[in-house]
């Protein structure tokens, strides 16, 4: 029987997606798993645990799991959610002009996060932000989930 995944555990790992980690979900025990790509890479190519700390010796185990059974199944990427996307959309959602403008002037240049987070302080809108962004993660985790006939909870 397939076992019910909690949907938070799946947005949960798509907030504090990170460049040098994968997040991952165990379907035999529903469990999301994050794992440093270093570790991925060194798991695929050898099964002898290498000399780690202690704190990182779980994470290996996670890592040779993920190579070795091939049953775990990978979330979207940093790349996937596309937070730029997700702030450009938001700023065009803003129904005052002015605001809008500049939050659209924000995100493009150098610096987009740190001027779109001051943009929001700005025009004291970050609790809007946070629970369009919420709102667009939760989307990205049902989509991630249809495809992947996950069922949720």
């Amino acid at each position: 029987m397939p076992v019910t995944v909690r949907l938070k555990e799946i947005i949960d790992a798509l907030e504090i997606q990170l460049e040098e980690s994968s997040s991952f979900l165990d379907p035999d025990t529903g469990h999301v798993e994050t794992v440093s790509n270093e570790l991925l890479r060194e798991a695929e190519e050898t099964s002898e645990e290498p000399d780690l700390p202690a704190w990182q010796k779980q994470e290996w185990q996670v890592a040779r799991r993920i190579v070795s059974t091939g049953r775990f199944l990978v979330l979207p990427s940093k790349f996937e959610v596309h937070e730029w996307a997700i702030m450009q959309d938001f700023s065009g959602s803003v129904e005052s002009d002015t605001v809008r403008g500049d939050l659209v002037a924000a995100i493009h240049g150098r610096g987009v996060f740190g001027r779109f987070k001051d943009a929001l302080r700005r025009h004291r809108i970050e609790a809007a932000w946070y629970a369009y962004r919420a709102g667009a993660l939760r989307q990205i985790a049902l989509d991630w989930c249809e495809e992947n006939q996950v069922a949720w909870e």
